[in-house]
């Protein structure tokens, strides 16, 4: 019985995932179609390449929503440039300094003047949406196909869409760098306890900041393919990306039992939360549907990783 519960604790989402995916390719048409399928990799890219973001600072034992201010920030500001005739890399280097620049005043505000983390990316998150009205003046900035130069980062390599490889890619190097080098173990060190590593030489305040500027340039990459992928900038695009991302963190949590933030969960959530959302569009239901659903796989994934635990995976920010 207890090695039963232990197989359910580190496969959860697992079982979950293969799960859907059969009742899925029994019940909608044209789930198991190739073009579907890329299409379905494809939809689970932005949501987790922000959330590696996420995670990225949440492994620092901090946490940062700001996202939904400053991915339609900085893809307002790409477009613009672009719709300005400015070169590609400008616009671009634009956008990632804009991220930095955000990333860095509220990792000092966490670190050095102590604020609680939650709170004060609420509160960018809503300081970052008013400038977007300043800036726009309220109205999306949309781009041509030629401007975006959209073939490019969604065309294909061979039978892969280039954003997936790019998605993959991420997630190999942020695995590593995060489990598996000494930045990745002294990051999650000063993330568990602070006081002990700065007492053991590292300084906690450095960590941090680098793990909420590292997070700040995923964002940004994010940003760049929201912007085109709707083929603009729209004042919705960091709102409705807020509570996916923080779905696929807290369940990519419960991956093999860890209860703690992790970058293998994160891919995995991704993909469950596309699935559910393209397989609910071929089967043509209802709109609210998703949300529902997304509500009860993250119910679902937090039960079946406790199940037998005398300390219950406490979800962390």
């Amino acid at each position: 019985m207890k090695k039963n519960n232990g197989l359910l604790q580190k496969y959860a989402v697992f079982a979950i995932l293969i799960l859907l995916f059969v009742i899925f390719s029994i019940c909608a048409k044209s789930f198991l179609m190739l073009d579907n399928l890329m299409n379905l990799l494809v939809q689970s890219t932005i949501l987790g390449i922000v959330g590696f973001g996420l995670v990225f600072i949440m492994i620092a034992g901090e946490i940062d929503l700001s996202y939904a201010g400053s991915i339609p920030l900085e893809g307002a500001v790409f477009a613009s440039l672009l719709a300005n005739g400015k070169p590609y890399f400008v616009a671009l280097l634009a956008a990632v300094g804009i991220g930095l620049t955000i990333s860095f005043i509220v990792s000092q505000l966490v670190t050095r003047f102590k604020l609680v983390s939650y709170i004060t990316t609420i509160a960018m998150m809503f300081l970052l949406q008013g400038i977007w009205y300043v800036l726009t003046g309220g109205k999306n900035v949309f781009l041509s196909e030629e401007m975006l130069n959209r073939e490019f980062i969604f065309g294909n390599i061979g039978p892969f869409p280039r954003i997936v490889l790019l998605y993959v890619l991420l997630f190999v190097l942020l695995y590593l760098l995060s489990e598996h080098t000494p930045f990745g173990l002294r990051l999650r060190a000063v993330g568990s306890d602070p006081e002990s590593t700065r007492a053991a030489g590292l300084n906690p305040i450095l960590y941090k900041t680098l793990a909420f500027l590292f997070g700040g340039v995923i964002f940004t990459i994010g940003a760049i393919l929201t912007t085109a992928r709707m083929s603009g900038a729209l004042a919705t695009s960091g709102s409705s990306l807020l509570m996916p991302v923080m779905t696929v963190a807290f369940v990519g949590q419960t991956f093999l039992g860890m209860g703690r933030p992790n970058i293998p969960g994160v891919f995995l959530a991704s993909l469950l939360l596309a699935m559910i959302d393209n397989a609910f569009v071929l089967m043509q239901l209802p709109i609210w549907s998703v949300p529902m659903a997304n509500g009860v796989i993250l119910i679902s994934a937090i039960f079946l990783a406790n199940i037998g635990k005398n300390e219950i995976i406490q979800i962390k920010f």
